[in-house]
């Protein structure tokens, strides 16, 4: 089986040779030193993800993405970020240009392979697995009980952008289409039976398995989201929102990660550092 593709762009030739080094035994890694190369290469050559520095002389990272979007094969590739430090301006532009995710250096392992992973499925591009998948059914039914409507759409969303199987899929289009019409128990209703095919055909656990946090690992993680949050880095307090949703936390910590990251989606992280503030005083 062919290795997924992806191209990785930087000026600093230590960090392209640190990323190929990391990413060579899972992916076939194009290293570029320039966007003007990178949007050149693709002019021919298509990539499955591209993992692109900010900070970059003659062409930064946003003005190579502008070029790359105007090409066939660059209009809809995953893209990721790689930056010193985030700003809300590049934080913008980046999602108007479809950005995917950031990764702020000195870039840590472990967080590399999961953000790319998480970009491939995001994309379709490689399946969810059936845990995974549960999980975030799951969250979208808790959202649904919870009468958050707005959260309980755009998780919905986002799990139709991976690559799921058929029967879930149009059975979650459907429940998209009731909770776009208010439709809450219509909603509910489909979204309970899609946990309960899975459960039958996936052979997946019905209880919580999620993994508890302590009391101190999950203040901390707060913690982290609430500088996250001061510091303007939006993708990087939503990816760690959503990674502490993969957790059995108490049901106020959950839907207040929940109210937060909805306001995250509408780039209100005035209030969403409010709803962290009020959490982290209740616990």
């Amino acid at each position: 089986m062919e290795k997924m593709r992806i191209l990785a762009v930087d000026d600093n030739i230590v960090n392209l040779a640190t990323l190929e080094q990391e990413l060579k035994d899972e992916y076939e890694v194009i290293p570029m030193s320039s966007g003007r190369r990178a949007i050149k290469f693709l002019y021919t050559e298509k990539v499955d993800l591209i993992l692109l520095d900010v900070q970059m002389p003659i062409m930064d990272g946003i003005e190579t993405l502008r070029e790359i979007r105007t090409q066939e094969n660059g209009i809809t590739v995953p893209v990721i970020m790689l930056t010193a430090k985030k700003d809300k301006e590049t934080v913008i532009e980046g999602s108007k240009l479809g950005i995917m995710d950031y990764i702020v250096k000195p870039i840590n392992s472990d967080d590399l392979h999961d953000r790319i992973r998480r970009a491939l499925k995001r994309r379709g591009v490689i399946p969810m697995e059936g845990d995974e998948l549960y999980r975030l059914v799951k969250e979208i039914l808790e959202c649904i009980h919870g009468g958050k409507l707005r959260a309980a759409i755009l998780k919905t969303e986002e799990l139709m952008g991976y690559q799921i199987d058929e029967a879930v899929a149009g059975r979650m289009h459907t429940a998209r289409a009731k909770l776009r019409a208010n439709d809450l128990p219509g909603a509910e209703s489909m979204v309970a039976r899609v946990m309960k095919l899975m459960e039958r055909d996936a052979n997946v656990q019905a209880e919580d398995d999620r993994p508890v946090l302590s009391l101190g690992e999950m203040n901390s993680r707060l913690l982290y989201i609430l500088d996250d949050l001061q510091n303007f880095d939006i993708k990087e307090a939503s990816a760690k929102l959503e990674n502490l949703l993969r957790y059995n936390t108490p049901k106020n910590v959950r839907d207040a990660c929940i109210a937060a990251q909805e306001k995250l989606e509408n780039y209100d992280d005035d209030e969403a550092e409010k709803i962290i503030q009020e959490i982290l005083r209740e616990i």
